[in-house]
Order: structure tokens, then sequence, then C-alpha cells
């Protein structure tokens, strides 16, 4: 804007006629000659770059190929700390443990939809053909876990695994063949579990009638 704006100054002036003026000299005598110059001031624009807002959600560390978004409530450090606690994140622990954990949780759990929902929920049998139901779900989890595995990791992985500093870092065990075997083998141990556990206190819990 300031290259065009003198440019135009420029031309204006240079376009202007040269007008012809008369004055008298120290003798009285008329003599012809150009008119003096009328001087325009030059103008010149300064344009200032719109300052950059704060983000609020933004790629993670700033990179927008991790495919990973950081934002206030991900990136808080007791949300990292809650994640990061979780046995499926846990690389310090042996995938066996890490599947009896997370099966005893499910295990648990997933026979309360089956007991109060299911269609034998108005019948003295409701907490048995629950915690039936839930087992047979825990089994069939299963099969789909050993099915997933057998898929995706058929083959050793060749490249390594490196943090966006260089650092080379020990890839999860889980994510290999024969950890997510014993991940699976863990699942099905404490999915049976916690199953049986729920139908205990079903049978023993004097208010849960």
């Amino acid at each position: 804007m300031a290259a065009i704006a003198s440019i135009n100054v420029v031309a204006r002036v240079a376009a202007a006629p040269k007008r012809v003026a008369t004055r008298r000299n120290f003798m009285g005598a008329r003599v012809a000659g150009p008119a003096p110059a009328r001087v325009t001031a030059k103008v010149s624009f300064a344009v200032r770059a719109e300052e950059a807002k704060a983000q609020i959600i933004k790629p993670i560390n700033g990179d927008p190929f991790i495919g990973m978004l950081e934002t206030p409530v991900t990136s808080a450090p007791i949300v990292a700390n809650f994640l990061s606690n979780l046995p499926a994140y846990r690389t310090g622990v042996s995938p066996l443990t890490r599947g009896v954990e997370v099966g005893l949780a499910h295990g648990f759990f997933v026979t309360g939809p089956f007991i109060k929902l299911g269609p034998l929920r108005n019948t003295d049998m409701a907490e048995t053909a629950g915690c039936l139901s839930g087992a047979g779900l825990v089994i069939i989890l299963t099969a789909c876990l050993s099915i997933y595995g057998a898929t995706a990791f058929q083959r050793d992985e060749v490249i390594g695994v490196k943090t966006l500093s260089g650092r080379v870092t020990a890839r999860d065990p889980v994510q290999t063949a024969d950890g997510w075997a014993k991940f699976t083998s863990g699942w099905l141990v404490g999915g049976l579990s916690g199953v049986a556990w729920s139908y205990f206190l079903t049978q023993v819990l004097p208010y849960y009638s």
C-alpha cells in the first residue's frame, strides 16, 4: 500500500502542466520564466498484521500430523494422571495382570443390566440368569479379542518408537502378538471372576432385594 501511494503522488507531480509566470527584476523590466514547482508531500502507509489470537483447542505439541487435539480437559494434569494410571496405559505392569484388572471391572458391572433389564427380571431367577448372560458376554468378547490379536499382530514391527525429541522408547508389550494373547487370557480370567463375585454378592447382601 505504501509503495502504490508513493507512485500515485509522484505521477501526479510529474503530470502537472508547467506554468509560466512573469516577474520584475530589480530594474523594473518584466522577465518571463517558469513558475516554481509546487512540492507535494509524500504519504506512506504502514500495514500491520493482525495479532494472533490465543487458541484454546490446538494440535498436540503444535504438530497437526499427530492426529490428536490438545484441549484444556485433555491437557489438565489431573486428567493426564488419571489416564496414565489406567491398566491399559501402565506399561510397567505385565499384560496378563492388566487383562485381569480390566476383566474384573467389566465382569462385575456387566451383570447389572442383564439382572435389572433382562426378560427374567421379575422372576426368582433374575440374578442367576443375569450372571449367566454376563458370563456369556465375557466369553464372546474374549473370542473377539483373540480374533483382533490374530489379525493385528501378524508380523513383528521393524520400525521403533521415538519421542518428538528423538529418544527411542520401548514398545508397549501389549502391542505384540504374545502380549496381546496374555492380555486376552487375563481378560477371560478376570471377567469370569468378576461375574462370579457379582453373583456371590447378589446372594449374600441382605439389602440387595
